[in-house]
């Protein structure tokens, strides 16, 4: 090998080390991530272990209420509505802002309400509080009303509140023993009601506590919710279908009650549980002709 051949292939080898430097440079920033990233990471972690003990009691409610079922579900759909409009958001410009530290004081202030004996209910939402605090504060208000539709329907997270549940519970109970009666006569089943007990035939039907219509209104409410998100841009259908929600469950209710008292088989047990589902089934299913109704008046009238 002459002395022109080494100092060619010198030239390439050195030519090599630059290019793996540079591509190792280069993977390795990749990588790297942000300090933006980190931030978020850091604060998406404080917030979890700050409010620890108030999200082991929402997760306990969730599996131990039949009426809070729902709740495992919402922030899973909460992140997949975020994720799923990523680019959106995304889009906007960074604009933090020290307002954000005021939401962050007030969440505080409000877990250490609950903490001295507001309630479960007063910790979930200084939760949600703290939450929109730590969003202004590292992306600033844009972000933040980017979100509000997650952020709203993040409030089916929340605890039933005692005070209000409390309250409800007995009219409820005492509107859907009355409904209940009111389908079974016009079926032409014999029916004799005294508040909240139905006789039929002998069989006597109690509405208690867990039949008072709240075990369908919060799910329905939530999948209603989603529903008109999913199949609609309009975002009054959302506040629409939502209120279309309300009287349903209530009736679907009462036609799950007036089934218990016609048929002593659906009293209890895994029937029971069978008539529950089909009869909620036959709810949500009711949520896709209103919406077309209501598509309907908004076409007629801004024709």
């Amino acid at each position: 090998m002459d002395r022109r051949d080494f100092l060619t292939l010198s030239g390439l080898a050195a030519s090599g080390a630059r290019v793996d430097r540079s591509l190792i440079g280069t993977a390795a920033g990749r990588t790297r991530p942000s300090p933006r990233s980190s931030l978020v990471g850091l604060t998406a972690l404080a917030l979890l272990a700050g409010y620890a003990a108030t999200l082991r009691g929402m997760a306990a409610q969730y599996w131990n209420d039949e009426d809070m079922g729902h709740g495992f579900a919402v922030p899973i759909v909460v992140a997949w509505i975020i994720w799923r409009e990523r680019d959106r958001w995304r889009a906007l410009p960074s604009e933090p802002s020290a307002w954000g530290f005021a939401l962050l004081a007030l969440g505080a202030a409000t877990q250490a309400a609950a903490a001295v004996g507001a309630g479960l209910f007063a910790g979930s939402l200084a939760f949600l509080i703290s939450v929109a605090g730590a969003v202004v504060c590292l992306g600033g208000f844009r972000l933040l009303r980017a979100w509000a539709f997650p952020f709203l329907l993040a409030l089916f997270m929340l605890p039933k509140l005692a005070i209000v549940y409390n309250q409800a519970t007995l009219p409820l109970q005492l509107l859907a023993s009355r409904l209940a009666a009111s389908i079974l006569t016009v079926s032409g089943v014999g029916v004799i009601r005294e508040g909240n007990i139905l006789d039929v035939g002998g069989h006597r039907v109690a509405v208690a506590e867990a039949c008072n219509g709240i075990r369908y209104l919060l799910p329905l409410g939530f999948t209603a919710v989603v529903f008109a998100y999913l199949s609609d841009p309009k975002p009054w259908m959302r506040l629409a279908v939502l209120a279309a929600a309300i009287p349903i469950a209530i009736f679907a209710n009462a036609v799950r009650v007036a089934a218990a008292a016609w048929a002593p088989a659906l009293d209890s047990g895994t029937l029971h549980q069978v008539a529950g589902w089909m009869i909620f089934t036959v709810s949500l299913a009711a949520l896709v002709p209103l919406r077309g109704f209501f598509n309907l008046i908004y076409a007629r009238y801004h024709a």
